[in-house]
């Protein structure tokens, strides 16, 4: 077994997900009167992978095939892992609002690096308050780019 057939379909996942961007940052104002407008970067990010994409699905298809790696299939410690970040990313999607961003990206932040990582637990608290309340204060107070606060203003 080749892996061809994995990169044609991750390529056209991502070439779906280019033309979604696409068409969605065409609803939104290319070009204002200051500058670019809110659809501008989506639209150029959206052509970008798009054009990565038809090169990955065009090389898959019609350049040399590797064969598949004998580890290729997680196992099920990794499965494991993946349904663990895809379970934490929609808690932390739901969440976001009612409980704002500090404490759910903290939340998420510690959970995450305390199921997947291998450091000190002092660390890994550090990193979570670093990743949460600093990046609070960067966008927030410094860019002033509203991030939602929750039912506690934190």
């Amino acid at each position: 077994m080749t892996m061809r057939r994995p990169y044609q379909i991750a390529g056209s996942l991502f070439l779906l997900m280019a033309v979604l961007v696409g068409w969605q940052s065409l609803t939104m104002k290319f070009y204002t009167h200051l500058g670019p407008g809110p659809g501008f970067f989506p639209f150029w990010l959206a052509v970008a992978l798009g054009v990565v994409s038809i090169v990955m699905i065009a090389q898959s298809t019609f350049g040399p095939s590797e064969p598949m790696p004998a580890d290729f299939r997680p196992t099920r410690g990794g499965v494991l892992r993946m349904a663990t970040v895809v379970v934490t990313l929609a808690a932390t999607a739901a969440l976001l609002e009612p409980l704002g961003f500090r404490l759910t990206m903290f939340a998420a932040l510690l959970f995450l690096l305390a199921a997947l990582g291998r450091q000190v637990w002092f660390v890994t608290v550090l990193i979570a308050a670093a990743g949460s309340f600093g990046a609070f204060q960067v966008f927030d107070g410094w860019l002033r780019v509203a991030l939602p606060t929750g039912v506690f203003g934190l």
